[in-house]
């Protein structure tokens, strides 16, 4: 007897529910009549296995359904039929899972990292033989097709040769056994088996469905090959590629719809219209050859995958050690594992207190305690999904605001964590239209921001802050006094009137700052500014300040604001402040106290709260204009 399709030793079949394990077995027999099986479990029968008919034999071939084998293992299997018999070892019934696409799950981690083996993982590997996994799982020099052997040469290499290429193998390491060892745990000792498929460098068009024609020739067809010589279904699919389509916009442009139809044609072609997928969000980068724009382009794109996909779920590699300048190294598989196993217990197990990864779900200006939004350099961001609080490891790190040519000014010099929340703070105006936030900007940047899960914050850009107003520009124009005496407190000084014995001299600050250092260097006093401003029609405004030392502004020479503080330096923004003014002039007087020197200056601009948006735009609307 010789078994040519369905069964092989050393083979994880796959469980469906309580039914166990359902496999079709079709093979070459010189004998014909009636096939009937045994079945052990070491020294002991199973239940019902001894002598139990299964199919039959005729005109020199066979086919037997084994149906209703029980989770666990390891079996030994015997078919006969008359006097000719096949045994079959080391047969397990588990939960089966493919693994595809480029490198960085072929596994390029160093191989004096790799794990153990475990007696419940098992492999098949990339030449169809079922075993223990053992580190590389994928070595594309065994595969008998065309597609990956080629890599070495125009013909299959030889088992002497495949075994030497082996031997000086100093890379390999990768996420399957970590994940097939997690899963043994959360499925409480049930064996896995990974199918072995992916291929390092390989794009979305070298993946495509289309070319399933192709065979072994193609990377879809090999794929789909493997996964019909077991004759089973899988639990999933673990996908984790992208860095190919990175290099080009045309490819970015193009992942989604290409990841939409390579998740449709394998669930056609595997038949199972729920297959869940498993996939993972690229990692980093190191090198100036990458543009950094087109490869946040592909994450973001996966992070949102799910949105587009149904049964999909992604992880981050973001915060992952490498092992060279772009795969993941022999230390972050093992995170990367169990953030898998993760995904696969909720989707695939159906454990609904395994949430998915952290999410973005708002973010927030920091408001005072009357409820108005002071501090706009601040901004709380709020996560769903969390378990046990956002932390890091060190100083958390990753958030950014990006503008519309994806600058990354380094703005944000703090984040703070606190459950499900990241507060942010930044030297730029939170409500700049100009910007947006970004989690993990660049090629290669430095985000370490998880759950206590090990579950981290996936990249994900470019959101817009809460508002987007119409932001007028900074006031440059103004009439500033030489230093005064002090006669009183800012605290209880009256609007000041101009006078010829202040001196008033006419200015236009350029640089949107009202610097004043070079006067006010190693002195003490009061300086006073006045200018005015003109509405086209009656408008609620915030008056957004900056400044350096104590202060006071009156508005039509009432008082407004003040503040014996400050912060050096002085930030755009920093303190929003909102009133309602009529249609025509209003003067805007400006006292500081020259804190002895240390006082530099002040910003000083306007913005709309009561415009509107359309399909995200803010709706067109006259500003303030500077008429001094």
């Amino acid at each position: 007897m010789l078994i040519t399709h369905g069964l092989a030793s050393g083979q994880v079949l796959q469980r469906l529910g309580h039914r166990g394990a359902t496999v079709d077995i079709r093979g070459a027999s010189v004998q014909e009549g009636d096939i009937h099986v045994r079945i052990t479990a070491g020294t002991r029968t199973l239940s019902g296995w001894r002598r139990c008919k299964v199919g039959c034999a005729a005109r020199g071939g066979f086919f037997a359904r084994l149906k209703g084998l029980p989770t666990g293992g390891p079996y030994m299997i015997t078919l006969s039929i008359g006097r000719e018999s096949l045994t079959i070892r080391q047969v397990y019934v588990g939960d089966v899972w493919v693994l595809a696409g480029q490198s960085n799950m072929q596994g390029y981690g160093n191989l004096d990292g790799a794990p153990a083996p475990h007696p419940k993982v098992h492999a098949m590997y990339m030449d169809d033989r079922w075993d223990i996994a053992r580190e590389p799982i994928h070595f594309l020099a065994e595969s008998f097709d065309r597609v990956h052997y080629q890599v070495y040469g125009i013909r299959p290499l030889s088992l002497g040769e495949r075994r030497r290429l082996r031997r000086r193998l100093v890379k390999g390491t990768s996420v399957g056994i970590y994940f097939g060892r997690e899963m043994v745990k959360r499925s409480g000792g049930v064996p896995q088996g990974l199918i072995c498929c992916a291929h390092g460098g390989t794009s979305m068009e070298q993946w495509d469905p289309e070319k399933k024609h192709l065979g072994g020739d193609s990377l879809y067809g090999s794929m789909l090959r493997m996964v019909r010589k077991t004759g089973q279904p899988v639990s999933a699919a673990l996908w984790y590629q992208g860095e190919s389509d990175a290099s080009n916009a045309e490819t970015v442009s193009l992942y989604t719809d290409r990841m939409k139809k390579f998740v449709t044609e394998i669930r056609r072609d595997f038949r199972q219209p729920r297959l869940p997928f498993l996939t993972v969000q690229l990692g980093r980068v190191m090198g100036t050859a990458w543009n950094a724009k087109l490869w946040n382009g592909i994450q973001v794109q996966q992070a949102q995958l799910g949105r587009h996909i149904r049964y999909l779920e992604c992880v981050s590699a973001i915060d992952l050690p490498l092992d060279d300048p772009i795969h993941i190294g022999s230390e972050g598989y093992p995170r990367l594992g169990a953030r898998l196993a993760r995904l696969a217990d909720r989707l695939v197990y159906g454990n609904r207190r395994e949430p998915p990864a952290p999410e973005l779900v708002s973010i927030l200006r920091v408001r005072d305690k009357q409820g108005v939004k002071t501090c706009a350099y601040e901004l709380d961001l709020t996560f769903k999904n969390v378990v046990g609080g956002l932390r890091a490891g060190g100083m958390p790190s990753g958030f950014a605001l990006v503008d519309g040519e994806y600058r990354n000014p380094n703005a944000i010099f703090k984040t703070t964590l606190r459950g499900n929340t990241a507060r942010v703070a930044t030297t730029l105006a939170a409500n700049h239209g100009e910007y947006k936030l970004m989690y993990g900007h660049g090629a290669a940047p430095f985000a370490n921001i998880t759950d206590a899960r090990d579950m981290p914050v996936p990249v994900f850009g470019l959101e817009p802050i809460d508002r987007s107003l119409a932001l007028a520009p900074f006031i440059e124009k103004w009439l500033l006094s030489s230093v005064q005496l002090i006669t009183r407190p800012l605290t209880s000084l009256p609007a000041p009137r101009r006078s010829a014995a202040l001196k008033l001299r006419k200015r236009r600050f350029a640089g949107f700052f009202v610097d004043m250092h070079p006067l006010w260097n190693g002195r003490k006093g009061h300086g006073f500014f006045f200018t005015e401003i003109t509405l086209a029609e009656r408008m609620r405004l915030n008056l957004c300040l900056g400044y350096d030392g104590p202060i006071r502004i009156w508005v039509d020479d009432r008082p407004f604001f003040t503040d014996l503080h400050g912060t050096n330096p002085a930030t755009p923004d920093e303190i929003i402040r909102p009133l309602s003014l009529g249609r025509g002039k209003h003067r805007i007087t400006v006292a500081m106290d020259l804190n002895n020197g240390l006082a530099w200056g002040f910003f000083m601009r306007f913005d709309r709260r009561d415009v509107t948006r359309i399909r995200g735009a803010v709706k067109p609307c006259a500003l303030p204009v500077c008429s001094l």
